[in-house]
């Protein structure tokens, strides 16, 4: 597993009491940890190495004692490597008179800090997202006239409306307002400059016949729905694990772009039926990808640190996988009408 160091900085009064509640949980997270002094000050840095796995548990422990007292701070970063290597406490063996301690459940991915983080880079509206927008939306415009495979995984790559999609998701199951008014806002924006330039490019370009990619985003069938369901679902796993964003792009951002460069192209063409055909595919792998992150994220357990929040949001949560499951029944419905009509 991937290791991380958790840096706590605090005033050198406070030595003994941190040093305490280190020593008190590291039997059940299995770390090591050390105080060093920061030159020219008065506070300490304790550095605490563990599995990401225990991150979150110690993370949130940390936070309680500590993030509400302004002389504290508490910073997250990756390990590649520590020499001895932390014990699996999962090996220690116990004796039948002295019973193994309770421990909370280990968390395989990242913690809800760092997914936070992750996420809030790729859910801020800038003019760096403006420009991958612009960027990735022409490569899909080049690909689909072409008929080029190689160009489109390139705007599939660049995957700029993945992030606002995940950053929806992860604001529900935390109940996150702020961020969930963020990841709309760049999504809405996403959404609009790419396909304005669509359509430009259809309007003025003057195309008179069709390549076999771009008419493949015309139609939407049940193998389309699964296959958002399923990569949507990979995708969201592949990000709490920490798999570079990249690869993300590639299984997520499969079919975002390219349906929605298509709808603006066949509008600017003027052909408005093979418009709403590639419209209802994006929009399609939209909602199932919404869905699969809700309900991928909560099957993880990535919800608020405080308790009496996490009630409220599970109720939001459901809530919306109510609205999302509904959203797919209709289009589940309207594609059955069409196949048996």
């Amino acid at each position: 597993m991937p290791l991380r160091v958790i840096e706590i900085i605090t005033p050198r009064e406070d030595k003994e009491e941190v040093i305490a509640t280190l020593e008190e949980h590291r039997p059940n997270e299995g770390y090591v940890f050390w105080a060093s002094p920061l030159e020219a000050d008065t506070s300490l840095v304790f550095r605490v190495i563990l599995d990401v796995q225990d991150s979150e548990n110690v993370l949130d422990k940390l936070e309680n004692l500590f993030s509400w007292k302004e002389k504290y701070r508490i910073i997250v970063f990756p390990a590649e490597a520590t020499i001895p290597r932390l014990e699996n406490l999962d090996e220690v063996p116990t004796t039948e008179t002295e019973p193994a301690p309770e421990t909370e459940k280990r968390k395989n991915r990242l913690s809800r800090e760092e997914l936070y983080a992750d996420v809030l880079d790729t859910c801020v509206l800038s003019k760096s997202y403006v420009m991958l927008v612009i960027l990735s939306s022409i490569v899909a415009v080049i690909g689909l006239m072409r008929g080029n495979v190689a160009v489109l995984i390139g705007a599939m790559v660049l995957a700029p409306l993945l992030g606002p999609n995940v950053g929806l998701s992860l604001a529900t199951t935390l109940g996150d307002e702020k961020l969930a008014a963020a990841s709309s806002k760049t999504l809405i924006t996403g959404v609009l400059l790419a396909i304005l330039i669509s359509i430009g490019a259809g309007f003025f370009l003057n195309i008179n016949e069709f390549s076999p990619e771009l008419l493949a985003r015309t139609t939407t069938d049940f193998s389309d729905i699964i296959l958002a369901i399923v990569s949507g679902t990979a995708g969201i796993i592949s990000f709490t694990l920490g798999v570079p964003t990249s690869l993300v792009g590639v299984m997520v951002a499969l079919s975002l772009l390219p349906p929605l460069s298509a709808c603006g192209i066949f509008l600017g063409t003027g052909h408005i039926e093979y418009s709403l055909g590639a419209g209802v595919l994006f929009l399609a792998n939209v909602i199932c990808l919404n869905l699969a992150g809700v309900v991928t994220f909560l099957l993880q357990g990535v919800l608020p640190l405080a308790w009496w929040k996490r009630d409220k949001v599970k109720i939001t949560a459901l809530r919306i996988i109510a609205v999302w499951s509904f959203l797919l029944i209709m289009l589940i419905a309207l594609l059955y009408f069409k196949f048996v009509n």
